[in-house]
């Protein structure tokens, strides 16, 4: 992955703008970049965290004794439900990024990054030029252009210029960014997208009677994940590092509440599943404010394109939340690939338009 070429920040030419400046580093924001560099358009991706993930980060966290507990943070596996996602799950998995970990009980493959689940975007994002711990703050028109206001990891304020913008951010977010006078903000103030509580816990139990990924029959907790358990992971102890998904309802009721309060509630209802105490060694509590999808998008596109025929000006939004066909990683991969699969064929009509002007001024 290369940092942002200052050729594209504080300009104010046209023939110096990026074509594509796309928000958010995941795998929406990702995917779409890849698609839209490989067919040589100029691009660039701001992220206001230090890296790739999203809603597929990992983290690593270290105890008063100094060890380590490694764990994914968002998304527990990938999964695949059509054909072209299978079809990426599989290539992905012969570039040796993923790993098959189980198949659940309706004979779905669950996959893993290696050797955490970020490494996924880490690689998506290898040829990409990223721009990381950066925050728009605006987005506006600058004549012909869009003008992106953004604070860089030094607290300082910059601007670059480009032709199109894509967002690749929870819907909230997206509403924030967009311009009162764009009309498909509209669009997008509906969506609502649930909070969660997340908790890491590394164990000493001996045995605890799980399975690898489970979902129990309980108000707080939607999920657990035997992260220990994924393969290729470095897990030198012999000790359980679960991470457990608070339910959606739950979260919202409790979005406010302490933190030590809500990893106790959690470890609670965790005992109560096991049949023992738990016997912790590690831990670690986050809190997505924008995770699960309670009110999408309904939409013929699993995308919105905006660029109005009397303008040179585009701008995007890809997500999780335009309809409830796809869920999670699937949704966010399949709407950046269709919104750039979209601009692909617009731009080799354009082309062969150009080529035929060509031959007609040289005839």
């Amino acid at each position: 992955m290369t940092q942002l070429n200052n050729t594209y920040t504080n300009n104010t030419h046209t023939n110096e703008a990026l074509d594509f400046l796309v928000i958010g580093a995941g795998i929406s924001g990702l995917s779409f970049a890849n698609k839209m560099q490989s067919l040589g358009v100029s691009i660039a991706v701001f992220e206001k965290a230090r890296g790739t993930g999203g809603r597929i980060s990992s983290k690593r966290v270290t105890n008063s004794q100094r060890q380590n507990m490694d764990f994914d943070l968002g998304c527990s596996s990938f999964v695949g439900h059509t054909k072209p996602f299978k079809a990426q799950l599989n290539q992905w998995h012969q570039d040796r990024v993923i790993e098959p970990w189980f198949k659940d009980d309706q004979d779905n493959l669950h996959y893993v990054a290696v050797s955490r689940n970020s490494a996924l975007t880490r690689y998506l994002s290898n040829n990409i030029t990223c721009h990381f711990s950066t925050k728009v703050e605006s987005i506006r028109k600058n004549n012909q252009l869009w003008e992106v206001s953004y604070i860089n990891e030094n607290g300082i304020n910059h601007y670059v210029h480009a032709k199109n913008i894509i967002l690749a951010t929870p819907a909230p977010q997206a509403c924030d960014l967009l311009p009162d006078e764009i009309k498909i903000k509209a669009n997008i103030k509906g969506v609502s997208i649930a909070a969660q509580w997340v908790l890491a816990v590394e164990l000493e139990n001996e045995s605890l009677n799980l399975t690898d990924l489970s979902f129990p029959n309980n108000d707080v907790i939607h999920s657990i994940s035997i992260e220990s358990n994924k393969p290729r992971r470095t897990h030198t102890r012999n000790t359980t590092i679960l991470q457990i998904q608070a339910s959606a309802p739950w979260s919202q009721n409790n979005i406010d509440t302490d933190k030590a309060l809500v990893e106790t509630s959690i470890l609670k209802q965790l005992e109560q599943i096991i049949g023992q105490p738990v016997l912790a060694l590690n831990s670690h509590l986050h809190r997505w404010l924008y995770s699960t999808v309670s009110r999408g998008l309904e939409s013929q596109l699993p995308y919105i394109w905006h660029k109005p025929s009397t303008s040179a000006l585009g701008l995007g939004i890809i997500g999780d939340y335009f309809n409830t066909e796809h869920l999670g990683i699937e949704a966010s991969w399949y709407s950046a690939t269709a919104l750039a699969e979209n601009l692909a064929n617009g731009l080799a009509t354009q082309s062969k338009h150009q080529a035929f002007n060509r031959v007609a001024e040289n005839d």
